[in-house]
């Protein structure tokens, strides 16, 4: 075993620490608020910058204060102690210095705070999100067919450069809505309304967003995905969600899914088609989603075949009616494996027409 000296072990400490923060900071995460991607999150950085530095001035004057008063009030040969009762110009120093620390962070962080109340623009985008254990359904009020409702799930679909105000809603437990990226997180209260500060992002990408308040078993599974596209690629989106899916042509896999879908339509919808379930996430336009399973899947055919055949060797969801029974695994057959593969070829072909 290598042994160092005690001198150096205090220097080691500092330079393994200096190399696990270099590290750190070399990280990348889609979930960082250090990239902001919006309006909204760039206010948030900047209190995250303002508050760092306050803090990190205050702490080196501290511990420049500490290390000077014990170099120079230190045990000294010949020097006896003795007690120091008071000074008022200490007193009166670290009686202000706080209230000016305060002040500096308070004052900015009151109008940040008052900024998030403002009156959105005129073209404001609305959304209702609805958090449900454990997916989440977002609905756009007037988009829909006929001036209905369009409604989707676990993809926010939004255009960029323009103000987007989201209605918070939770159907059954405390939820909690979160895109690190573009907003700050605010909770999903049954029996309230909340509302997310306006946003507006400024380039297309996909951005992530997950709950972020214990709402049980499947919580760290509970995802979903804010699509920003432009203006023009929005506007094709919602018509092509509103005139439903393409027929799938006679006597393919995708057709015999069509069918066999029946068996889901009783808790999901699919706009333009009979299916008008509301139990279950929307699956309109499923196709061109990149995720399933609330965001924890990747959108491929394997993938979607094993959620179809049982939801529970992903999440540990109960059993029960509010809940996706299991389909096809050790002890269930309700369907075989070729009419989870139809079901999921009709699912994928859910596209833009």
């Amino acid at each position: 075993m290598v042994r160092f000296p005690k001198s150096l072990t205090p220097l080691l400490m500092v330079a393994l620490m200096a190399l696990l923060l270099a590290v750190l900071s070399a990280c990348a995460s889609p979930q960082s608020t250090f990239d902001p991607k919006s309006d909204a999150a760039d206010s948030v950085l900047t209190i995250y910058i303002l508050v760092t530095v306050v803090a990190s001035v205050v702490g080196f004057a501290v511990l420049a204060a500490m290390v000077w008063l014990i170099i120079k009030f230190r045990a000294k040969p010949g020097v006896p102690a003795r007690q120091i009762h008071g000074n008022n110009r200490l007193e009166a120093s670290w009686t202000i210095a706080p209230i000016l620390v305060l002040l500096i962070i308070g004052i900015p962080t009151m109008f940040w705070i008052a900024g998030t109340a403002e009156e959105p623009a005129a073209d404001v985008l609305e959304v209702e999100a609805v958090g449900h254990q454990w997916w989440f359904e977002f609905t756009y009020p007037g988009m829909g067919p006929d001036g209905g409702d369009l409604i989707t799930a676990n993809e926010l679909v939004i255009p960029v450069g323009r103000d987007i105000r989201v209605t918070l809603h939770s159907d059954d437990v405390l939820h909690s809505f979160w895109v690190p990226q573009l907003v700050g997180k605010t909770d999903m209260i049954p029996g309230r309304t909340n509302v997310l500060e306006t946003f507006n992002v400024y380039e297309p990408g996909l951005y992530y967003g997950q709950c972020a308040e214990f709402c049980g078993s499947a919580h760290a599974l509970m995802r979903f995905r804010v699509n920003a596209k432009t203006s023009a690629n929005f506007s094709a989106w919602a018509s092509a969600h509103n005139s439903g899916p393409t027929a799938p042509e006679p006597g393919t896999a995708a057709a015999r899914g069509a069918l066999g879908f029946a068996t889901c339509s009783g808790c999901h919808a699919i706009s333009g088609t009979a299916a008008q379930g509301r139990i279950g996430p929307d699956l309109s336009l499923f196709g061109e989603r990149s995720t399933l399973a609330a965001g924890v899947l990747d959108n491929t055919d394997a993938n979607l075949k094993a959620w179809i055949a049982d939801v529970r060797s992903f999440k540990p969801i109960p059993e029960g009616a509010r809940f996706m029974p299991a389909f096809n695994n050790d002890t269930v057959t309700t369907l075989d494996d070729g009419q989870i593969a139809d079901i999921a070829a009709y699912l994928n072909s859910l596209t833009a027409k």
